[in-house]
């Protein structure tokens, strides 16, 4: 059964024949056929909504430009800046929870970590990770959504004050999930709450490598030229086994398309114009 979250909101029409009448709208949010609720309402673009095809909370990042990149390695170069309009993104990596229910739904093959069917106890809301690209591409069709793109990527990690790392510009181990953790393993999303983006989008350091849409190639006047379209995609953020130069923002990290790492995993996005807020008939 679809859900939809309805609610009422009230406007002053002014002139001299509606005389300061207050008319009622009822407005009724649907996003591409799939229910949702509003977390958080400020105008007819929430800051959060929940998607209940995976049930997921997804996080508004606001139109507007960011620095993308930075002077620190020749993949990086150059600092840059980037305009993207509204756009929503998972405000934690899909879990194991959600991908095994999408490999049900579907017949999907399964990862190494869940070839059994069967969730490992306790990892239910770890990320899932084994995952190729052409694994999450297919998970965020079937949820209605897409892969972020680098640049959407790295706005929500790192905001529009040019930081390092999601928090802030120093390093600190206790913030994510990275080598110096006493876990060796993924853990729960959402485990380090201290460690969320500018925007509250958790785990874009350590935990697991994440998916995103690009190929991998060189941005727009770098000294170094490259291309990798047709073979090599990018993830980001780094993973829990991992240095903290490469939990950077804005640190690239290639692999061929296939790679089905236990170090890789993904989260979705979708464009904000997706998100439809329509009036009953």
């Amino acid at each position: 059964m679809k859900r939809v979250f309805n609610w009422a909101i009230s406007r002053r029409f002014c002139g001299r024949r509606c005389r300061n009448e207050r008319k009622k709208l009822v407005l009724t949010a649907l996003i591409l056929g799939l229910g949702i609720s509003v977390l958080a309402q400020e105008s007819a673009k929430p800051k959060a909504i929940r998607w209940f095809k995976d049930n997921s909370i997804m996080i508004l990042i606001p139109a507007g430009e960011f620095q993308m990149g930075s002077d620190r390695d020749a993949s990086e170069k150059p600092r840059h800046k980037v305009y993207l309009p509204d756009y929503y993104i998972d405000k934690f990596e899909v879990t194991n929870q959600q991908y095994l229910k999408f490999c049900k739904d579907t017949g999907h093959s399964l990862p190494s970590l869940l070839i059994s069917g069967v969730i490992p106890s306790g990892k239910e809301n770890h990320p899932v990770v084994g995952i190729g690209w052409n694994d999450a591409d297919a998970y965020c069709k079937w949820a209605g959504k897409r892969l972020p793109t680098e640049a959407e990527w790295e706005k929500a990690a790192r905001g529009t004050d040019g930081r390092t790392y999601p928090w802030g510009n120093g390093w600190d181990q206790n913030l994510c999930n990275n080598r110096t953790s006493p876990y060796e393993d993924t853990v729960p999303v959402g485990s380090y709450p201290k460690g969320a983006s500018p925007y509250g989008v958790m785990d874009m350091a350590g935990n697991a490598w994440e998916w995103v849409d690009d190929w991998y190639k060189s941005y727009p006047g770098s000294p170094v030229a490259f291309d990798e379209t047709g073979k090599l995609k990018v993830t980001r953020g780094g993973a829990y086994f991992y240095s903290i130069f490469l939990l950077l923002t804005t640190a690239r990290h290639p692999l061929p398309p296939d790679d089905r790492s236990e170090y890789n995993g993904f989260r979705c996005a979708i464009s904000a114009d997706k998100v439809k807020i329509n009036s009953p008939q």
